[in-house]
């Protein structure tokens, strides 16, 4: 008799880790199961014609160094319901894939760049099963995984952790097959096997937003990556001076950010916190996952040099390879962050520091850059999902930071830290140090703050409630962020837990705001350069630049509103990124839309 073994953790482990009872609940929320993976070879139908071709099939791509392409297939069920693998080599320009039919790939945005440098047709009708993966919340945020012995219980987005944990498919990654010199082509079918099947066990319970905001960003995305941003070279050296004058910056209190030994004696020794990630040596993770979530300026500082160093290390070099015209062309990450916002990488452009090196972004001859950021969106998303009338007044008017600063007898620039502080729930320790006050003085303004706003304090009662409950969080749009921290006892973890619940609803769903408008502004042809954080950036030409910036003004807050509320944007136009944020260079938009909307 034959036993299929499916991989599980043990209870026993969450024991020793406790972070682990979260794994041990999705794993039994979404058991492992042996699905039929037996397939059989057919023959080549006619591309060219478009005959013969299955009304849903899965697609892979294997190419060499130079982008060839080399062994491809597509997988899909005959009319007798049998799993069937065709395999092909080299580049077929007859690829032609009728509309009506839907195509399924794991990572689209290779296969599709495999397709396009190799001249073949690009299907219009296409899936990602990583980004279902991502809007299931199955895997972790990375699509790499390179664990050779298959035995990584907890795996990322990657397509043979997802086959081995969700089809119970053993499979051989790449480097196996370079090394064992095994098979390309069964490799390959396996692979659009195993696409073809995790989309069949997934499409029936996919979230709505799967459909109306991650797969139309893709297409998306994959525009802004491949325009580019034009840079000015000479600034680089600059660039590198400031990276060393952060670093300097930072306190560390003489903990070496890269010794695991020094930084664990602090986190789990001095703060106290209990370890949730190991290493494969056994000793308490201090990787960024690890401490990411931690609320502890020594630790942020921790975390921020590694990410500045890495950036001079390799940031200032990846600035400097541009393409034939100048620009650089990063890759925005739609499946990296759990609160469903993006982020970039190759270079990264999210930590882009705000002001002098905002200089490096330059628009090209006779066209201006056009920045739209959207105003206090956050406190807008606040305001509506916590009903807190004087919140929504403020936002409405503008007013959030000195209507804060008024209720709580600060000036401005204070208030606006205040505001900042006790948007995500602020403690009177918190302001106590933040404001070099006492506890009880402390205490007597978070007490002002929520008698000015009362809905803020019932939000922020109510999600750590959920949080307690649920142990994990929904924001307006349907997208679910698992709240690991809830499984286990330490109260430390449980406070960033509960962190999590009240500003993943926010964050979140400002980023779906924004990834909403980069989808209605792609149908208007819109030249979308890059998105950070609450910006989008366009290259217009000169002559329309003004025009088109009033233009965003108007429209953009029309695309997305929530419970009658508009969200308005600032819209700013220079020749490079940092003057089109000046003051002087924006467009005055938002006084004369709310004089009108009255």
């Amino acid at each position: 008799m034959k036993y299929n073994v499916l991989p599980m953790y043990h209870p026993a482990a969450a024991l020793r880790v406790p972070h682990l009872w979260a794994t041990l609940i999705d794993d039994w929320q979404h058991r492992a199961e042996k699905v039929d993976s037996d397939f059989q070879v057919t023959s080549t139908p006619s591309f060219s014609r478009g005959q013969n071709l299955p009304k849903l099939f899965a697609i892979d791509t294997e190419n060499d160094k130079a982008g060839q392409i080399g062994s491809w297939s597509i997988a899909y069920r005959n009319a007798e319901g049998k799993l069937c693998a065709e395999p092909f080599m080299n580049a077929n320009p007859n690829f032609n894939v009728p509309d009506d039919c839907m195509v399924v790939a794991q990572n689209w945005k290779w296969d599709r760049r495999v397709l396009e440098n190799n001249n073949m047709p690009v299907p219009n009708n296409v899936v990602d099963t990583m980004i279902a993966a991502y809007c299931l919340g199955l895997g972790r945020q990375d699509p790499k995984d390179g664990n050779k012995d298959g035995g990584k219980m907890v795996g990322g987005l990657g397509l043979k952790y997802l086959a081995r944990r969700h089809l119970g498919m053993q499979m051989n990654n790449w480097q196996e097959v370079v090394d064992k010199n095994l098979d390309m082509v069964e490799y390959n079918c396996k692979d659009s096997i195993a696409t073809y099947l995790l989309w069949e066990k997934w499409v029936d319970i996919l979230p709505k937003h799967f459909w109306t905001i991650d797969m139309p960003l893709l297409n998306v995305l994959m525009k802004m990556e491949d325009r580019g941003v034009l840079v000015d070279s000479n600034f680089l050296v600059k660039y590198a001076e400031s990276l060393d004058e952060r670093l300097a910056t930072l306190d560390l209190k003489g903990i070496n950010p890269y010794s695991p030994d020094q930084v664990a004696e602090y986190v789990y020794g001095t703060l106290g916190y209990t370890p949730t990630r190991f290493t494969d040596t056994k000793k308490p993770s201090t990787d960024a996952e690890a401490l990411g979530d931690m609320e502890d300026p020594v630790v942020k500082a921790i975390l921020e040099y590694r990410e500045v160093y890495m950036e001079k290390k390799k940031g200032v070099s990846g600035y400097a390879h541009t393409d034939h015209e100048g620009r650089i062309h990063t890759e925005f990450k739609q499946t990296r962050t759990a609160t469903g916002r993006l982020s970039s990488a190759n270079p990264n452009l999210q930590n882009v520091s705000k002001g002098e090196m905002r200089k490096l972004f330059i628009a090209k001859p006779r066209h201006k850059l056009v920045v739209m950021d959207w105003k206090k969106i956050e406190y807008g998303v606040l305001a509506v999902v916590s009903h807190d009338a004087a919140m929504m007044k403020a936002f409405r008017a503008d007013t959030i930071y000195q209507d804060t600063a008024d209720s709580l007898g600060l000036d401005y620039d204070r208030g606006k830290v205040a505001a900042l502080l006790m948007q995500y729930e602020g403690s009177a320790w918190k302001l106590s140090l933040e404001f070099g006050i006492s506890i009880d003085e402390a205490s007597r303004m978070l007490y002002s703050y929520y008698k000015k706003y009362p809905g803020i304090q019932e939000y922020h009662r109510q999600m750590k409630e959920i949080a307690h409950a649920e142990k994990q969080v929904t924001n307006i749009f349907g997208r679910v962020r698992r709240l690991d921290g809830m499984f286990t006892e330490d109260k430390k973890t449980i406070r960033d837990a509960e962190k999590q619940a009240i500003n993943t609803p926010i964050q979140g769903a400002a980023g779906e705001i924004v990834k909403l408008a980069m989808i209605a502004l792609d149908k208007h042809n819109a030249p979308m350069l890059l998105q950070v954080h609450d910006e989008i950036m366009f290259e217009v030409p000169e002559k329309e630049a003004v025009d088109y910036a009033h233009w965003l003004g108007e429209y953009v807050p029309t695309i997305t509103e929530i419970e009658g509320e508009r969200f308005y944007v600032d819209v700013g136009i220079g020749n490079n990124w940092s003057e089109a944020k000046d003051k002087e260079n924006k467009i005055e938009l938002f006084a004369r839309i709310k004089k009108e909307k009255k």
